[in-house]
């Protein structure tokens, strides 16, 4: 079984977190990967208090299993935090900016915090402020990212937080990112795209189709949104959402001193079409990884196929360890031009992997 000391930590199965996508999330979704063994998450960014509270009950009954819930501190609704604390998830994660005093209330109920960074600097930050888990997010990822990339990020995350555990988010979609993750370090992953193109989220099927049709640079950074909805984008953490292509975005992605003239017009545009089932004429948030989702499975088809192909990826890199020829000692100058690129050097195995 795939098991890293995230597992203990969470009191989960697998080291796999379902990302908490705003209005791309409800309490089935997120208790059919707490039930598959990981950690369903949440979400409240553009959500009423309603929508919230509906959804963690309906988690709680759907599940026994730990489940997190996610808050954004540039955007708060107090009355949100309130029922998430009464609650007493297994994790209360913040996104986007510095909670503050909100890890103290997240630990005073009772829950372990996560807290997603985009950078070194905003890691050590949140490890002083008393971070259980730090989530590094690269700038594949969808939603709203920053600027540095996931494979370049993470070991400089777990470097400079150790041993503080650290979650690999963005970019990846199958096992063999996951495998990618905990050898640089991680203690697991954090998946939003992914789960988007699943049965059970409720996005659109417009939006899930989507994914599966696109190659990785149709997801681009939507920067007019933060001309149209400047929170949370513009404060805190200071990132930008990435989209695939829509007709709202190719017509207003120009012009965006006309966008902030409209702004107000333009953001019920997108609470209207949010609100009657149509996000994806307005946005279709999604991560690079889009590129490589090729089809709509069922949460537990999906956890099966991700721990599948992480431990055989983690196998088929200690097997050519084992098996790989010694590498000479030196090689004459006028050989070099001639070295073998394909030999594989031992690779240590993860020291955060067990089990």
């Amino acid at each position: 079984m795939l098991t890293t000391p995230l597992c203990s930590l969470f009191g989960i199965e697998v080291p796999v977190i379902l990302a908490p996508m705003g209005t791309c999330t409800s309490g089935e979704l997120a208790a059919a990967v707490s039930n598959a063994g990981g950690l369903g998450g949440i979400g409240t960014l553009f959500r009423s208090f309603a929508g919230i509270k509906r959804d963690i009950d309906v988690v709680q009954r759907l599940t026994d299993r730990p489940f997190a819930v996610n808050h954004i501190p540039q955007t708060l609704d107090a009355e949100a935090v309130r029922y998430t604390l009464q609650a007493r998830p297994a994790v209360i994660s913040f996104t986007l900016a510095d909670p503050g005093d909100l890890v103290r209330q997240a630990h005073d109920a009772g829950a372990r915090v996560m807290v997603q960074v985009t950078t070194v600097d905003q890691a050590l930050q949140a490890a002083e402020s008393g971070a259980d888990v730090i989530s590094a997010q690269g700038s594949e990822s969808g939603g709203y990212c920053g600027d540095v990339s996931t494979m370049t990020l993470v070991p400089q995350v777990v470097d400079a937080v150790s041993p503080i555990p650290v979650v690999a988010s963005g970019g990846i979609f199958d096992g063999r990112g996951i495998a990618a993750a905990l050898v640089l370090g991680a203690a697991g992953v954090n998946l939003g795209t992914r789960f988007i193109a699943s049965k059970e989220a409720p996005a659109p099927q417009e939006w899930k189709q989507a994914i599966v049709d696109a190659k990785s640079e149709h997801a681009s950074k939507a920067e007019v949104l933060n001309d149209i909805t400047p929170l949370p984008g513009s404060a805190g953490f200071k990132t930008v959402l990435r989209s695939l292509p829509t007709e709202f975005l190719t017509e207003w992605s120009g012009k965006p001193d006309e966008a902030r003239r409209q702004r107000d017009r333009l953001r019920s545009q997108i609470v209207a079409t949010t609100q009657a089932g149509r996000q994806h004429e307005c946005l279709l948030t999604a991560g690079q990884t889009a590129g490589g989702i090729k089809e709509i499975l069922s949460v537990s088809e999906i956890m099966r196929k991700l721990v599948t192909e992480a431990e055989a990826a983690l196998t088929r890199m200690r097997w050519r360890g084992e098996h790989a020829p010694p590498l000479p000692a030196r090689l004459p100058s006028e050989e070099r031009g001639a070295v073998n690129t394909g030999i594989m050097v031992e690779v240590p195995e993860p020291d955060s992997l067990g089990g």
